[in-house]
């Protein structure tokens, strides 16, 4: 029997128990790692290349001539593969299959790698005197996933090696934030807003030229932060016709920490 790797086996789990027999690569997969195991396994005969059926062309791997989508179908070494029996050739995938516990545990395995790869990872990082992993690049796992689909399908790991690498390489550390620099236009309009008599907001746009909805979006920011900035008061102009007039304002200030009683 045919030596599998998890993924492999995975893969042909699933399309033994599709209605078409039709396979597919995990999704979770990257774009090179799934062409690699394919490639792999057509070369292995355990999957075979066909045009794809109406109904499953979003299974298609690749195109062929004139644009027609190919899909990859379960051998009958692949099905012998996984421990199946093929069916007579008039009944060649049209039963249901009930799921072998060998399947069962096939697929578990893999999840149990992806798991034990990232707990390897954060342990590396540990013994190397790091507590945790700094963030890098979106696509690092990914590469890294498709070194190790390379590596076990045997077909493109010099250059999955090389990305992998590549990827390492961009790995960038954490940027602690800067603490606000003095005399800056922030700084300013905080002085403002912290005295006894607060700031309106024309005062705060004289003093950075900032634009109105500038400064409004500033005190909504300086919410987000955990600095609360309260109403001290509101002057309503009055016109003649006891309406609102254009020129009423509101007064802002820092919001007072609170005295715990």
């Amino acid at each position: 029997m045919t030596k599998l790797s998890d993924t492999q086996a995975s893969i042909l789990s699933q399309a033994s128990r599709h209605e078409a027999l039709l396979a597919a690569a995990p999704s979770n997969l990257p774009a090179a790692a799934r062409q690699a195991v394919i490639r792999s396994m057509l070369k292995n005969l355990l999957l075979e290349e066909v045009p794809a059926p109406a109904e499953h062309g979003d299974l298609a791997w690749r195109l062929g001539e004139g644009g027609v989508p190919i899909v990859v179908r379960i051998t009958a070494d692949g099905l012998r593969a996984i421990g199946v029996e093929p069916s007579e050739p008039g009944e060649f995938g049209t039963e249901h299959r009930e799921v072998t516990e060998a399947e069962e545990v096939a697929e578990l395995a893999l999840q149990q790698e992806a798991l034990d790869s990232e707990k390897a990872a954060q342990q590396a990082l540990a013994a190397a005197g790091r507590e945790q992993a700094p963030p890098v690049r979106q696509g690092l796992r990914e590469t890294a996933q498709a070194a190790v689909t390379a590596w076990e399908a045997q077909d493109g790991l010099e250059a999955a090696l090389a990305a992998l690498k590549a990827a390492l390489g961009r790995q960038t550390p954490v940027r602690t934030p800067r603490a606000p620099r003095e005399g800056t236009k922030q700084e300013a309009v905080l002085t403002l807003l912290r005295r006894e008599e607060g700031a309106t907001i024309a005062q705060v746009m004289e003093a950075t030229g900032w634009a109105q909805h500038t400064v409004r979006g500033f005190f909504a920011g300086l919410k987000k932060k955990g600095v609360a900035i309260e109403v001290l008061e509101r002057v309503k102009q009055v016109s003649s016709g006891k309406q609102g007039a254009k020129g009423s304002y509101s007064i802002y200030r820092v919001a007072s920490p609170a005295v715990a009683g």
